[in-house]
């Protein structure tokens, strides 16, 4: 909590949660190649326990520069990408 290079770190490694649509479609698609060893099913059952895990904290930003502008943007990539992930 006081580790101010720390939260700004992570922060920096989370900012791709708030990409344009495009990039962020890049991204996931970069994760499933990373993880191409590892069953279809079993990929989503793990990706969407991330993905909740992330929509389950009050933020997923820590520090307020990357609140204020990436907030918004990272909990919608978020919760589509969940919705892709386990459709109803």
């Amino acid at each position: 909590a006081e580790d101010l290079d720390g939260e700004a770190l992570c922060d920096a490694d989370l900012a791709i949660l708030a990409a344009d649509a495009d990039r962020y479609a890049a991204y996931t698609a970069a994760v499933r190649r990373e993880y191409a060893h590892v069953a279809d099913d079993d990929f989503r059952r793990g990706r969407a326990a991330i993905l909740r895990a992330l929509l389950g904290k009050p933020t997923l930003f820590h520090t307020a520069y990357a609140r204020d502008r990436w907030e918004a943007a990272a909990h919608a990539n978020v919760a589509a990408e969940l919705r892709l992930l386990e459709p109803s």
